[in-house]
């Protein structure tokens, strides 16, 4: 199986942006707080990093999906790649690499989307996340302006640090998101809370 495939089995299907609204029963957190922007960022780290550790806890490897728009000059494909050597992330010669056209719920809709997957050792996670966390963070570097979307495939699990303010978890394993909902509760966001306690709250045993 190609990494191509492997990155679209867990789902289904492909994906992009918002994931727990596009496949529902799984997990939205809120990640960043604090006075100042790196306050923000580095609650953010902090709180991604302990969920992840969860999410790939055993894991030796994570399967890395980034995904980066495609201007015409592909000057911005050569800033990514820079930053992302920057942080501490070198693409694997293992590597799977396809373009996608730009969807209509994207805000990048003049470009295509160009799809990198490969393995990194776990050991890369605080790289990965730094990179995801400071995306919509302009000043603060390394910052390779790509999604991040880290993969377990034993457990069947996504995770999208979208950005600073937050991160999804989906998947179709229901158990594994289970334990994150326990685990983590204090730190899922407040706005889409009524939808995960739908799926995961236990109802209130009944009273004799």
């Amino acid at each position: 199986m190609t990494l191509k495939k492997m990155v679209q089995e867990i789902l289904g299907s492909g994906y992009r942006f918002a994931l727990f609204h596009a496949f529902p029963g799984g997990l939205r957190f809120a990640l960043s707080s604090g006075d100042s922007p790196l306050d923000q960022v580095l609650t953010a780290l902090r709180k991604a990093s302990a969920i992840c550790e969860d999410v790939f806890s055993g894991e030796e490897r994570i399967l890395v999906h980034l995904q980066a728009v495609e201007s015409a000059s592909r000057f911005g494909l050569r800033a990514t790649l820079r930053e992302l050597a920057c942080a501490g992330i070198a693409i694997p010669r293992a590597r799977d690499i396809w373009v996608d056209g730009a969807g209509d719920d994207d805000d990048d809709d003049n470009g295509h989307w160009v799809n990198c997957a490969f393995a990194l050792p776990v050991t890369k996670l605080q790289n990965l996340l730094w990179c995801a966390v400071v995306s919509s963070v302009d000043s603060f570097r390394p910052n390779p302006q790509c999604r991040v979307y880290l993969l377990n495939m034993r457990k069947g699990l996504v995770c999208h640090p979208y950005d600073d303010r937050g991160m999804d978890v989906v998947g179709r394993q229901k158990s594994a998101l289970a334990a994150l909902y326990v685990r983590h509760q204090e730190w899922l966001l407040a706005h889409d809370l009524d939808l995960m306690r739908q799926t995961f709250a236990q109802p209130s045993p009944l009273v004799s």
